[in-house]
């Protein structure tokens, strides 16, 4: 079995099967003998082919069953999986199956990697996540009626970096989320509640730590981190209070509704006044704690400079209203919802097409209506002056000082506004998307990291050669075709 394979809801709807010997012979003979399975099933299938339909394909659930591995590779018929107590004379039939009665054929050692992965030997993480009751592991992810064709948001699950198992022995850039390091281990714990689903749903359901401590496991971030059951209703967590402070206060998010589940892993690890690190303080993907920059402060923020929102910005209100809040409704609202990607994007890199192209239209139009070519030319913008910040940060580019400036085994010897420089430095790569997730508040940081970086003042203007960095030049307001030096205001 491969866990891409369809995902079921509640299998309510198997009340319906009898057990082999409902009806007459006569009835059942007249049904092409197949398999043992089917001859085993007959009796069911006659009396109830065509009055049951999935709820998950919307197919009839006997023709799908005939159709599945269960029955053409004689695995299981009606009455291995649906106990029976004399129906159809006035008896009842279990419908309610446990994953325990899947476990009876499908063993962990003939499931293997990616179901169960060998920790001894791997970081490799795996499907089946310890945390889960028996019953809800393998319905997760399989339809036992159908086994031969694919839910699509199941299959775009297992794609997403939610979903891989991928791990390169040697390569962290090369591992997936799951796999990065061995998650399990007491130094890793806190890590554990972003990086796996049992340590999510011990976070989010307000366990303490440890939340892996007994799990030898690492895992993928399965159905059950965000979903209540198999009628994938969104668990409800709330308004979410982050792990770092601003001005020595706690920092409390505005309720985001189902993008709160989001929120636990993308709002970030620190902020520009969090210890000094020789990573980006915000930690990887901090996209939720872009987005609500005016609590979070997630960039290095000069002191005495301006870096409240723009009145008009309005994606941190995305899905208030419909209760899916802005990271849902951005990213799972169109067709594969559950690769999480927003932008379709060809084999170079560039955007081709707005996955989510509806809920933009809702707000932009006319001379501000947001288009791929559009938005290319703000992500093309948005990494160039990135570079231009590294580059005199490098002194590539004479910085102010015409000396490196990187971060040492000694970072006190840095001035605070060069290690902020340095800090948002990182924040094109850590968070790839913060053009559209506030693109104004990483406007400012970047351009306030080059304006103190160039003469040692904060002068409000930069000098940008338009001709060997054009993207970074129009993102920062130069005309079309401009070339040569281009001065810069602070957006």
């Amino acid at each position: 079995m491969n866990l891409r394979n369809q995902t079921v809801l509640l299998l309510g709807a198997t009340a319906l099967f009898a057990l082999a010997g409902c009806g007459s012979s006569n009835r059942e003979s007249a049904i092409d003998q197949q398999t043992a399975s089917f001859q085993a099933s007959a009796g069911c299938i006659s009396c109830h082919a065509g009055n049951k339909t999935s709820p998950v394909t919307g197919a009839q659930i006997t023709d799908e069953w005939q159709k599945s591995a269960h029955n053409t590779k004689n695995g299981a018929a009606c009455a291995d999986c649906h106990t029976n107590s004399g129906h159809p004379n006035g008896g009842s039939i279990v419908k309610a199956v446990q994953d325990t009665q899947c476990a009876t054929c499908h063993t962990t050692v003939k499931l293997g990697s990616p179901h169960f992965a060998n920790y001894t030997t791997s970081l490799a993480s795996q499907y089946v996540s310890q945390s889960d009751a028996a019953g809800v592991q393998c319905r997760q992810c399989h339809n036992p009626h159908d086994t031969t064709s694919l839910i699509q948001y199941n299959k775009d699950w297992a794609d997403s970096g939610h979903g891989s198992t991928t791990y390169v022995p040697g390569n962290a850039n090369a591992s997936s989320v799951n796999s990065h390091y061995a998650w399990t281990t007491s130094s890793r714990d806190a890590c554990s509640k972003c990086h796996t689903t049992t340590g999510y749903k011990n976070f989010t359901n307000g366990n303490a730590a440890p939340y892996m401590s007994n799990n030898k496991k690492n895992e993928t971030i399965m159905c059950s981190a965000c979903h209540q059951d198999y009628s994938w209703k969104r668990r409800n967590i709330g308004a979410q209070t982050l792990e770092y402070t601003y001005n020595a206060a706690p920092i409390t998010l505005p309720d985001a509704k189902d993008s709160n589940l989001c929120l636990v892993c993308h709002s970030g690890r620190g902020n520009g006044q969090s210890a000094r690190s020789s990573r980006f303080a915000g930690h990887h993907a901090p996209t939720g704690a872009d987005l609500f920059a005016e609590y979070t402060h997630l960039g290095y923020e000069f002191a005495g400079l301006d870096y409240t929102k723009k009145s008009y910005f309005e994606h941190d209100t995305i899905g208030m209203t419909d209760g899916s809040g802005p990271c849902v409704s951005c990213h799972m609202k169109a067709a594969n919802s559950h690769t999480f990607d927003v932008v379709t994007k060809d084999a170079n890199g560039v955007i081709t097409a707005i996955k989510s192209q509806a809920v933009c239209d809702s707000c932009h139009s006319g001379s501000y209506a947001m288009t791929a070519a559009k938005l290319e030319e703000e992500s093309a913008g948005y990494q160039e002056a990135g570079t231009i910040l590294k580059a005199y940060l490098a002194n590539t580019i004479v910085n102010y000082k015409n000396a490196a400036i990187v971060y040492s085994s000694n970072p006190a010897t840095m001035s605070d506004n060069e290690y902020g420089a340095y800090q948002n430095s990182l924040f094109p790569s850590e968070d790839p998307g913060g053009y559209a997730h506030n693109r104004y508040y990483v406007k400012r940081l970047i351009f306030d990291s080059i304006d103190f970086l160039d003469n040692s003042t904060f002068d409000g203007t930069i000098t940008i050669d338009a001709t060997t960095y054009p993207n970074a030049a129009a993102w920062f307001g130069a005309p079309a075709g401009t070339t040569g030096n281009y001065t810069a205001t602070r957006p």
